[in-house]
């Protein structure tokens, strides 16, 4: 009964089911003194984001950001905030028996509580970055409140005692309650893509005035790719020919932008004398790998109008990602 149970989803839900899993990580970067935060989520797709932000020039604010930056991209990741609230919400408790087999998942959304919560208490102001920090804490402090005792109360079978009442009592309200803790992380996301939009092209200035076109490229494709696997937004927009026209163009955009890259990497590793120089060149290089792998996946996608390519093209974004947080 259980697995029939879990083969009553529709198409469309699982579909839906899949953009709310997929979230794009938080890219870090250096400008002038400080960092700024790459965001994605609904960045550079999603449209508006005229508000102003500050750019991190001190240390503590950039530290700060930094920090927001690593808590953000843990509470997105595999057993994030997304994936524990969607595990929950499929397990469909009004519709069970105290003779089903019941399982949900605290996944690790109280480890992401933790480095915000940390995050918060670093020393510089941000505004209304702190205020959003603050808010999606508050929030997932009451996920967390409800979620622990819920999980034990599952992973222990105490629903078959008491004829999973407890379970159906606290089911709609811990829902709501994963549903404003997904909204506040939302909310916080915007305001990174603030602090992005507000320093990038303080960054790029920068990284051209100093001559590093290897790293003012890798910046421009980072932004260009954010871009594209930003056009994403829903279902419907994976059979949509006016998102795809302007995949295409970015798509091809980026090509041109990586063949550029790879000429320019070539020409500096010969004048690479250090060995963090050399290790970093090697970094920038797997970026342009990886986006690469990317375009590859877009393309696939355009052909394909599937949820699993769309998934392919934004693990090798989050990859990306991933090693250009590491370039120092």
């Amino acid at each position: 009964m259980d697995r029939m149970r879990a083969q009553c989803v529709s198409p469309a839900q699982r579909l839906r089911g899949v953009f709310r899993m997929l979230k794009l990580k938080v890219r870090q970067g250096v400008v002038l003194a400080g960092l700024f935060a790459l965001a994605a989520c609904g960045g550079a797709g999603s449209g508006g984001g005229n508000g102003s932000a500050a750019v991190a020039t001190s240390p503590d604010a950039a530290a700060k950001i930094s920090a927001y930056t690593e808590a953000y991209n843990g509470l997105i990741d595999t057993f994030g905030l997304p994936a524990t609230a969607d595990t929950y919400k499929e397990a469909r408790i009004p519709s069970r028996s105290p003779s089903d087999s019941i399982n949900v998942s605290d996944g690790w959304v109280e480890t992401g509580e933790g480095k915000l919560k940390a995050a918060i208490a670093l020393p510089g102001s941000l505004g209304d970055l702190d205020k959003k920090a603050e808010a999606l804490d508050a929030a997932l402090v009451k996920v967390l409140a409800r979620l622990g005792p819920l999980y034990q109360y599952y992973n222990t079978k105490a629903y078959r005692e008491d004829a999973l009442k407890r379970g159906k009592a606290e089911d709609a309200q811990m829902i709501a309650e994963f549903d404003a803790a997904l909204k506040a992380m939302d909310d916080f996301n915007a305001e990174l893509v603030k602090q992005r939009r507000a320093g990038a092209e303080a960054e790029l200035a920068k990284l051209k005035a100093d001559g590093n076109i290897v790293g003012y490229n890798n910046k421009q494709a980072m932004l260009q790719a954010e871009e594209l696997v930003g056009l994403f937004d829903k279902p419907e927009d994976l059979k949509d020919a006016a998102i795809f026209a302007k995949g295409d163009a970015l798509a091809s955009s980026l090509d041109k932008l990586l063949t550029e890259q790879q000429k320019a990497i070539a020409e500096a590793k010969p004048k690479a004398t250090e060995p963090l120089e050399k290790s970093r060149l090697g970094t920038y290089e797997l970026v342009a790998e990886m986006l690469g792998s990317m375009i590859g996946q877009y393309r696939e996608l355009k052909q394909s109008h599937s949820s699993s390519d769309m998934k392919s093209m934004i693990d090798s974004y989050n990859n990306a990602v991933g090693s250009a947080n590491r370039i120092s």
